[in-house]
């Protein structure tokens, strides 16, 4: 899409959505920014001209603008992590604005795409204590353990194993992997409603869920 095959109003509703996320990301930013000569760098009107910016330069369909807008964007995350003079010289806000320059550009290709993007950034920098808070004091550490294995069954092991029978018609290794990786994902919601709910209601949960997986292990079996 660009300015010159583009009607006007299609072209302002991608600006409009661009200055409506950058405005959210930029509100939970600013609250967090400070006062002050050792303030943050970037708040609600740096947020929202940064994601107009990548907007504006996904319209025009020049590359080398895109580029540079993102160039311009990434040195101005440098400049202000050394600028930064707070006790925690953290890089999110830095990182956030990257991807509000990008969040910008994907405007210009998907609405959905790119307001779902700024509403999960936001809900992600809105709850920095929980997640602190859940990473470091709620999870205890073989449920860290437990949940790489998970992780890695379902994201690298699951693609990877080939989905073709084997020794016949009797056995399909990826149809293997995927039962395990359900089962599982079962095993680790009975373990996180034990510990988050009442113990009657996290055993109803549980037999409900393991009652789930066995009728689709025997549905799978006879199909």
């Amino acid at each position: 899409m660009s300015l010159a095959s583009a009607d006007l109003p299609q072209a302002a509703a991608t600006l409009a959505a661009a200055l409506g996320c950058g405005l959210l990301i930029g509100i939970e930013r600013e609250r967090r920014k400070g006062e002050g000569p050792g303030r943050a760098m970037a708040g609600l009107r740096t947020f929202a001209l940064t994601c107009v910016t990548g907007a504006a330069a996904a319209l025009t369909q020049i590359n080398g603008l895109i580029v540079a807008g993102a160039v311009l964007v990434a040195a101005l995350t440098v400049v202000a992590y050394w600028r930064d003079r707070s006790d925690d010289p953290g890089v999110t806000t830095e990182v956030a604005l990257l991807l509000t320059y990008l969040i910008g550009l994907l405007c210009a290709w998907s609405l959905p795409l790119a307001a779902g993007l700024a509403v999960g950034l936001t809900a992600m920098l809105a709850g920095r204590e929980r997640l602190h808070g859940f990473a470091r004091q709620w999870l205890r550490p073989a449920e860290v353990r437990d949940g790489i294995v998970l992780a890695a069954l379902v994201l690298l092991a699951l693609p990877l194993v080939p989905d073709r029978p084997l020794w016949g018609n009797t056995l399909n290794l990826h149809v293997i992997v995927q039962l395990l990786a359900l089962l599982l994902g079962v095993q680790a919601a009975a373990h996180l409603a034990r510990r988050l709910l009442q113990a009657r209601h996290a055993v109803a949960l549980s037999a409900l869920a393991s009652g789930f997986v066995s009728s689709t292990a025997t549905i799978a079996t006879l199909g």
